[in-house]
């Protein structure tokens, strides 16, 4: 498990020298690999038996350990995404399915993958693609790093004046952008957009914009970025819904250890509601962990939102993890899913 790990984490070797600039080494990349590998690993350590009985019960209770907070806040490459890609459309039943069958496979291997056959072509035999909804398109951008690190105040207005043109030229009634692309929406943010945002409410249209925002309370300097909320709002006619991302990067952005970049809140909503959707939102790194999208789809969304600034793992095989893990949880949970992505 801990090889199997390690080749799922690989990705973070040339990801972190992008992320992280000079300070990403390729040896703090492979210490985060290996790290991650070994924590992930621990628990089949630990419950590791030769006992048939007890193995049936400590293969899917590793499962759940590694999915679920806490170790779930690095608990990608989970098994349980392969219940979108055997039982689609079976929900719930889906996950109970794939732990029962990782149960019986140490008693009767041979009919457990024969019983788990027959079960997928049911399931893929009913499933029909779900359509997202009319009038909703995503807008994926080639705009970099802007917005991150330093402020750089003459790239951030050619991205906000580009994301205007291109939500005033658009005709759709939903329209999602990528994480972050605003470093920091605050009230001068507001009455810089203000007549953009005034014609899209005037035509019942609603922008979804990755973005920064204070903390609430926090009266700090607004061109400091060292701690923010990563958030996905809505502006035009829908202005209330918010959602501020659960599970950031750890390290990362994430800093357990000090009171800068964004906090972690494993029990904030998972769901927004825009233009009579119930949307699950997933940001980024939360497209390829387990948590974020279950607790979720506790909350019945009717059209999973993803989105991501993946300008650092440009060249990388990041971005397609995150879209297969995305695709397996909404073929799961039979939903249409939209997604934005910056590079």
């Amino acid at each position: 498990m801990f090889c199997y790990y390690a080749a799922a984490s690989w990705p973070l070797i040339p990801g972190a020298h992008a992320f992280f600039g000079l300070q990403g080494t390729p040896i703090i990349g492979l210490f985060l690999c290996l790290a991650a590998a070994a924590l992930l690993a621990l628990p089949w350590g630990l419950l590791f038996t030769r006992a048939r009985g007890r193995t049936a019960l400590s293969v899917p209770l590793c499962i759940l350990l590694t999915a679920m907070p806490p170790l779930g806040i690095i608990g990608w490459a989970s098994p349980l995404l392969s219940a979108g890609v055997l039982f689609p459309g079976s929900k719930w039943f889906g996950l109970v399915l794939i732990l029962a069958f990782l149960s019986l496979f140490r008693f009767k291997p041979a009919q457990s993958v024969v019983c788990l056959t027959l079960c997928a072509f049911v399931f893929q035999f009913q499933y029909t693609q779900p359509q997202i909804p009319a009038g909703w398109e995503a807008v994926n951008t080639n705009y970099g790093g802007a917005g991150q690190g330093d402020p750089d105040f003459a790239t951030e207005y050619n991205t906000d004046q580009s994301m205007q043109v291109t939500i005033i030229e658009s005709h759709a009634t939903v329209l999602l952008f990528p994480e972050h692309l605003v470093t920091d929406w605050n009230e001068s943010t507001e009455a810089f957009w203000g007549d953009t945002l005034t014609s899209v409410a005037a035509q019942h249209r609603t922008a979804l914009i990755g973005a920064g925002i204070n903390q609430p309370g926090d009266s700090r300097n607004p061109f400091d970025q060292n701690r923010y909320l990563n958030v996905l709002l809505a502006r035009g006619e829908n202005n209330t819904a918010l959602y501020q991302e659960r599970i950031p990067i750890p390290i990362a952005m994430w800093k357990p250890f000090g009171d800068e970049g964004v906090p972690l809140n494993l029990f904030a909503r998972g769901t927004i509601h825009v233009h009579n959707q119930n949307a699950a939102v997933l940001i980024c790194y939360e497209q390829v962990l387990v948590w974020p999208f279950l607790s979720s789809a506790l909350e019945h969304p009717t059209i999973l939102l993803t989105t991501a600034n993946d300008y650092w793992a440009k060249g990388t095989r990041i971005p397609a993890i995150q879209q297969s893990s995305t695709a397996s949880w909404a073929r799961l949970f039979h939903l249409p899913v939209l997604s934005a992505t910056n590079f």
